[in-house]
């Protein structure tokens, strides 16, 4: 019964983050239960408890469903990340002025990282989807800058558990979990986090990791994605020093 109870829930979770993924448009209920690798059935059964929630909606095409508005109602009522965003944002903005560079506040979600806010000059120069899109953890600068911060134990346990995700993850070099473990060790090194062109072609990132304050605090990480024609050994430090005057005060 509880192995049965846990296995639905990890299903709905599942569930719950492809749509997300899906936007506005949604997914069908084959789409969802190819990619959660379960029987349509199974699927439906888990689907029609998130409907009854209002945590999933059917979506304008008939069989088609996405995210319901239980969802933004609970984010809103979540109060360690807001204040994050307003402490840390007008920095980003005025770094991504300065430098014309994509900047992203990435938080980590269980085994994934999350963009909680960005700040752009160029939409199109986005990765993924933007405010609320996720990577696993370890997939570029963001994410790799998160996990300097933790212990050693804490940041092997996440490699073995996403080793298989970097496997799948799309990249233009190959990306293992020695790979971004070489990553980790190399921005504690730093004191930041380096993405020489692993995913995006001609394009890198860097991660400022940012410690908690405060026992109720998030760990957080400012990155911005660069051309990585730019990205010298002698540029990387004198851009992390920018970054880090803009934030100012906010990451004293």
């Amino acid at each position: 019964m509880a192995a049965n109870a846990s296995t639905n829930a990890v299903r709905a979770l599942d569930i719950l983050i492809l749509l997300g993924e899906g936007g506005a448009d949604g997914l069908a209920l084959a789409d969802l239960a190819e990619q959660v690798g379960e029987a349509k059935p199974a699927v439906h059964r888990s689907l029609v408890s998130l409907l009854q929630k209002g945590f999933a909606e059917p979506a304008g095409r008939h069989g088609y469903y996405r995210l319901g508005p239980t969802i933004p109602m609970l984010a809103r009522r979540q109060t360690r990340i807001e204040p994050l965003i307003l402490k840390y944002r007008p920095g980003m903005a005025e770094f991504s002025r300065k430098t014309g560079h994509a900047v992203y506040m990435m938080v980590q979600a269980g085994v994934d990282a999350v963009c909680a806010e960005m700040v752009t000059r160029s939409p199109s120069r986005q990765f993924s989807m933007g405010v609320g899109g996720r990577v696993p953890m370890g997939i570029a600068a963001g994410s790799v800058a998160l996990m300097s911060m933790m212990s050693e134990a804490e940041y092997l346990q996440l490699l073995e558990t996403n080793a298989p995700r970097y496997l799948n993850h799309p990249s233009v070099q190959y990306v293992d979990k020695a790979v971004v473990l070489g990553q980790i060790l190399d921005a504690q090194r730093r004191g930041f986090a380096v993405n020489m062109g692993y995913y995006l072609p001609g394009e890198g990132g860097l991660g400022l990791p940012v410690r908690r304050s405060g026992n109720y605090g998030v760990d957080v990480a400012i990155s911005f994605t660069a051309p990585l024609e730019m990205m010298t050994e002698d540029w990387l430090p004198k851009v992390m020093d920018d970054l880090r005057d803009c934030l100012g005060d906010a990451i004293r």
